[in-house]
């Protein structure tokens, strides 16, 4: 409703899920989308890199609630150009689509503090899902986080 009520923006679509938003970006070619991270069928990570995948001019500013050293990392590696919290005030948001929107990166800066402690203390970066070691697949954890979420079988085979 925020973007909405501005004449500057023109809302095209509005996805339940990760695989809606993928084939909204299909027929709509956004400029910039809003991607939440916990979204049923396909996570916003996952939608984020079949997003950049399709598009890679596609801007794309998380808003979520998750702020982890691990969200945040594994977020901005599948090729988010922003994280902001959904707690942001109105002005802090505005700020974040309009830096993304000009090809700059944005964090909240709760998130940056999260970022620059996490580099300053030497932590181990997540590691990528393509690596050797990986215990499941990206669909496994899809399948797991369906699970999790409370989905019939039914509705995760399709």
């Amino acid at each position: 409703m925020l973007l909405s009520s501005n004449p500057a923006f023109e809302v095209v679509g509005e996805a339940q899920d990760g695989l809606e938003a993928i084939r909204l970006v299909e027929t709509c070619w956004p400029d910039l989308i809003l991607m939440d991270l916990s979204m049923p069928r396909m996570n916003g990570v996952g939608a984020i890199q079949e997003i950049k995948k399709q598009n890679p001019l596609t801007k794309i500013l998380v808003l979520t609630v998750h702020k982890t050293e691990e969200y945040i990392l594994t977020t901005l590696k599948a090729g988010a150009d922003g994280y902001v919290l959904k707690d942001t005030t109105h002005s802090e948001l505005m700020l974040a689509i309009e830096n993304v929107f000009s090809g700059r990166s944005y964090l909240s800066p709760g998130i940056t503090e999260k970022v620059i402690e996490g580099y300053l203390e030497g932590r181990k970066a997540v590691k990528s899902s393509t690596s050797g070691d990986t215990l499941i697949t990206r669909r496994e954890h899809e399948i797991l986080q369906m699970i999790a979420e409370g989905y019939k079988n039914k509705y995760i085979a399709d």
